[in-house]
């Protein structure tokens, strides 16, 4: 992958959305779509971004389901042209073959990520929810059982880890911060450099480049990952 960023189009209308692509698209990998946007325009909505040539979104749906619902779910999307759609890890490799099997329908070109650790979540919050390992074991042990998906979304700090056990797989980080950028809701997060050096394919931002002027903001980001 020569571009490295992704543009998340987060808390935004579609008009603003499509306006900012618009400026940008040039620098990106892609965009991506996540499920309030989706929700609130519907598959017509989307299909805009295809209009003004951007055919390789990133849906990041996060499907978690039995393995049947998920696969028509992804026939459902027919007519959209995307390249990265997101799965829950915890779905497990069944429901991620039948991802596969759907997106493959649709178009065989179609990348299924599977999403580990949301990077919202602190160690506190995933003990409380029953994981008594490490973020970094539950991690692994969640990519171990989702290794049917073409690759993971992980935050930075598990990147390098799933790097080394999954040489060949997509890395796609998200959460990310520029060195002065607060960190909202956020709690594993790291600047856009770490993460490529810790092995990630490409950056995933929001924030950081849609607060102020998105093109001064994206040429920071671009530089600082040089």
């Amino acid at each position: 992958m020569k571009k490295k960023v992704i543009l998340a189009l987060d808390n935004l209308t579609l008009e603003d959305s499509i306006n900012i692509t618009n400026q940008v698209k040039d620098k990106l990998l892609t965009v991506k779509v996540g499920l309030e946007l989706f929700n609130l325009v519907s598959k017509t909505g989307i299909k805009r971004f295809n209009d003004i040539g951007v055919n390789n979104l990133l849906l990041d749906l996060k499907l978690n389901d039995i393995p049947a619902t998920v696969y028509r779910s992804i026939l459902a999307l027919k007519g959209i042209k995307f390249g990265f759609l997101t799965v829950m890890a915890l779905g497990g490799n069944e429901m991620i073959k039948q991802a596969k099997k759907a997106a493959s329908e649709l178009d065989p070109n179609i990348k299924i990520l599977a999403v580990t650790i949301l990077t919202s979540l602190s160690k506190q919050e995933l003990s409380k929810m029953g994981f008594s390992s490490s973020v970094e074991d539950t991690v692994i042990q969640l990519a171990q059982n989702s290794n049917e998906a073409h690759g993971f979304i992980s935050s930075a700090m598990e990147a390098k880890l799933l790097r080394e056990k999954f040489p060949n797989k997509l890395i796609l980080c998200p959460g990310l911060r520029l060195p002065n950028d607060t960190k909202n809701d956020q709690v594993r997060t790291a600047t856009p450099a770490l993460a490529l050096q810790n092995g990630a394919d490409a950056c995933i931002l929001g924030r950081s480049l849609l607060q102020g002027d998105i093109n001064n903001n994206l040429e920071k980001v671009l530089n600082s990952i040089k």
